[in-house]
């Protein structure tokens, strides 16, 4: 069963209308029909069986036969941190960061990011990624979809989310030069996480140290060098094992 996410008022009176691109591809790419059951999901997480009863290009209204129970999401809840990557690297890390199960994703600069684009162009690059997002998160069945941060930070703007209500129980600061390694804490349970992730050519000794400072973990991923995006997948990966739904 086809699966897509709706808006909080889609649904009214028994009925729920899919429209925009999700229009578009259940007619012309799938080519679903009239009677045809597919499945819905709203903010909430809150999923529902519905039938298609009339199709257009621009939406689909459907008919709602039943509400029921999906896989409640992970308890842990990851934010990615991410530097601004050169060329399209951050689309890729977006879908991938999805598939694996983050909550939320953070771009911001940092003193050796070398992408910095103008508010037109972040925009735009926003836009984009909360549609990678959503597509990532229909194809591996996700509950809900990742929240996609609307800004571009700044690296102090992301030390301070460790100290502005956010909830963040732990924060990992991936450094190539750290000399610890990433390892459990079997004394920590932790279901907010943060984890930060630098630029093509890494953070700044003197970034690493103000990492510290506001109470993050300074971390390694071993002792070879990895290209930017490579670290990201690892560092996710093995915090998924250590602390998420990876095992």
């Amino acid at each position: 069963m086809r699966r897509f996410y709706i808006p909080e008022n889609a649904i009214y009176e028994g009925k729920a209308i899919v429209c925009g691109t999700d229009a578009h591809h259940i007619k012309n790419v799938l080519r679903l029909e009239q009677g045809d059951i597919i499945q819905l999901i709203d903010l909430y997480g809150q999923s529902y069986r519905a039938k298609i009863k009339n199709l257009s290009n621009t939406q689909i209204l459907t008919e709602i036969m039943d509400q029921f129970e999906i896989s409640p999401p992970p308890d842990l809840h990851i934010t990615i941190a991410q530097s601004m990557l050169k060329d399209k690297k951050t689309d890729i890390l977006v879908r991938q960061a999805t598939e694996l199960g983050i909550s939320r994703w953070v771009a911001f600069v940092s003193e050796r990011s070398i992408a910095r684009p103008n508010a037109e162009r972040m925009k735009k690059k926003i836009n984009r990624w909360k549609t990678i997002a959503r597509s990532a998160s229909q194809q591996c069945r996700r509950q809900l979809i990742p929240d996609i941060h609307e800004e571009l930070m700044d690296l102090k703007d992301v030390y301070s989310l460790m100290s502005t209500g956010n909830n963040y129980q732990k924060g990992f600061f991936f450094w190539e030069r750290a000399q610890a390694a990433l390892k459990r804490d079997e004394k920590s349970s932790p279901k907010e996480l943060i984890l930060v992730f630098g630029p093509e050519g890494g953070f700044s000794n003197q970034e690493a140290k103000q990492a510290i400072d506001y109470g993050f973990f300074v971390k390694s991923l071993g002792p070879r060098i990895l290209r930017a995006e490579t670290a990201t997948i690892t560092g996710l990966s093995l915090i998924q094992y250590l602390y998420g739904d990876i095992s």
